[in-house]
């Protein structure tokens, strides 16, 4: 844990902190335009939908990129969807995320004008068939073509022809690594989480779910089975709390806010890479009082774990 009043500290084993992350699938896209802004707008759409917790998916923006960058020189925004390991049932994982995937399409790209949808996962182990999920819609008259150098699924629509990759790339990944960032105030931390996100974008293998999150990360409520993967309030880490709880209370006397950083990726080395600059980074900012990060050791024999540690 980091806290601002603690200086001059000498390096040592002690200082090395531990990271708990989901093993999980993961899909990465490129979404191509002719406006940042318009791109803006439409991966916060698609990322916004769905939650982990209850069983669906997670997503995230990685970054955006600029004309040059891209295969069709347009603007771009590379986005990822999410699930966890199923540890009883491995094949449900891909099902669910292809359902999940075809929703967030469905609904957020495919009505949207002017875009083009490529494959931008790193090392797939299997796919999204695109003309088996979107085809349909063609009514016949849909096409695959070949262009920048794929293969393209082409939907006719009264907009423009609706452009995505033939078979977009799925694979393993790691999902949740966190930190808790402890605020004197909600409006402190709102003033710099876009700050937090614009530096993150230059770290595009690795990719920030939810912005800072309100809710922190307590798996399991008392009255429900954890198994049943529900989370509930942090009771310990809630500021309105505080006295109720008692020694409990994880909340210092100068914090009345704490929110939650989550960063998923496809390699345990970019998250290293990511934390540690990410880390420089926070400790560099006046109104983050401490951070933490978040330990799932209490529900470790429920889920596909891995530990990693990071020098700090």
């Amino acid at each position: 844990m980091y806290h601002r009043k603690k200086t001059n500290k000498k390096k040592t084993a002690e200082n090395d902190i531990s990271f708990d992350v989901f093993h999980g699938l993961g899909t990465s896209i490129l979404i191509t335009g002719f406006k940042k802004e318009y791109l803006k707008y439409i991966a916060i759409e698609f990322c916004a939908q769905s939650s982990l917790p209850y069983g669906k998916s997670e997503a995230g923006i990685h970054t955006f990129l600029s004309p040059e960058k891209t295969p069709d020189h347009r603007w771009g925004v590379v986005c990822s969807v999410w699930v966890q390991n199923n540890s009883e049932n491995e094949d449900l994982s891909s099902k669910l995320l292809i359902k999940f995937l075809n929703e967030r399409i469905s609904t957020s790209l495919f009505p949207k004008l002017g875009i083009r949808v490529f494959s931008w996962t790193p090392n797939p182990e299997e796919f999204y068939n695109s003309e088996k999920e979107l085809g349909d819609f063609g009514d016949g008259y849909n096409n695959i073509e070949e262009k920048f150098d794929r293969k393209f699924l082409s939907i006719p629509m009264t907009g423009g022809d609706f452009w995505i990759e033939q078979k977009i790339g799925i694979q393993p990944g790691f999902l949740g690594a966190s930190l808790f960032l402890f605020f004197e105030t909600a409006k402190s931390a709102t003033e710099i989480e876009s700050k937090i996100s614009n530096f993150l974008f230059k770290y595009p293998n690795t990719v920030q779910i939810y912005g800072l999150i309100a809710s922190g990360s307590k798996i399991g409520a008392k009255n429900v089975n954890k198994k049943d993967l529900v989370i509930s309030t942090n009771e310990n880490y809630c500021p309105s709390l505080k006295k109720q709880v008692g020694k409990e209370s994880k909340v210092p006397n100068d914090v009345h806010c704490i929110t939650e950083l989550v960063l998923n990726s496809f390699s345990i080395e970019y998250l290293k890479t990511t934390l540690k600059f990410l880390l420089d980074y926070l400790k560099e900012k006046r109104s983050i009082i401490s951070i933490t990060p978040i330990s799932y050791d209490e529900v470790k024999d429920l889920f596909d774990l891995i530990n990693f540690s990071l020098e700090i």
